[in-house]
């Protein structure tokens, strides 16, 4: 406090949504991570992923009614109190201003206030959060049936002799697919095909759609 005075630094004021804090007594910010194993047979383990959990921040901090503005409301502690309460019960993703950083999507996991003889007009409390980790990426159903020939999908020698409804083997070289046919077995098709121009102008209309781009 005293070198941030003699050099002029001035650090972000604690806040908590929009509970401000008066005075904030300690920080603690937890970055983990998790390393997976699996046993291999001579009786160690092998490392192969490393997957950062979520940021933990943890405050500690003090409201009162007397803050240094006087605009601010004469029942101040009970109404930041009321507040934190209403964060938690409603699982409210807020943003957290420290000292050091502002974190944002979190939400509160604990919620700790003592009172005491000492506390008198002040709301002291020591708050957990956890990030929420949103996902932001695209999902869209396809309608089409029969959109993509998938890997041994099966079809009966008859069709597959006559040459009908299969564009990509009508015109097969000899010995290949559609000559086979003759021997009395069911051939798979092994390669995925390239759907149709009119479906794939579906999809891009429909990612156009969704991601709001004209």
């Amino acid at each position: 406090m005293v070198l941030s005075l003699l050099y002029g630094k001035k650090y972000a004021q604690g806040k908590v949504g929009s509970v401000e804090l008066d005075v904030t007594l300690r920080e603690d910010h937890k970055y983990s991570s998790r390393v997976t194993t699996y046993p291999i047979e001579e009786g160690s383990s092998l490392s192969d992923h490393i997957i950062n959990e979520p940021t933990i921040v943890v405050l500690e901090g003090i409201v009162t009614d007397t803050p240094l503005s006087i605009l601010s409301a004469f029942n101040r502690s009970v109404d930041s109190f009321n507040r934190l309460i209403e964060i938690h019960n409603r699982r409210e993703i807020v943003q957290v201003v420290t000292g050091l950083k502002v974190y944002n999507n979190m939400a509160i996991t604990v919620l700790d206030v003592p009172r005491e003889v000492t506390t008198g007009q002040s709301l002291r409390f020591t708050i957990e959060l956890q990030e929420i980790i949103l996902d932001d990426s695209v999902r869209f159903q396809i309608e089409e049936e029969n959109l993509f020939v998938g890997v041994q999908s099966k079809i009966p020698e008859d069709i597959v002799s006559t040459g009908e409804d299969i564009p990509f083997i009508k015109n097969d070289p000899p010995f290949t697919l559609k000559d086979q046919s003759t021997s009395g077995k069911d051939f798979g098709i092994q390669n995925p095909q390239t759907p149709p121009f009119d479906i794939i102008e579906k999809i891009n209309e429909g990612l156009q759609t969704i991601l709001g781009v004209s």
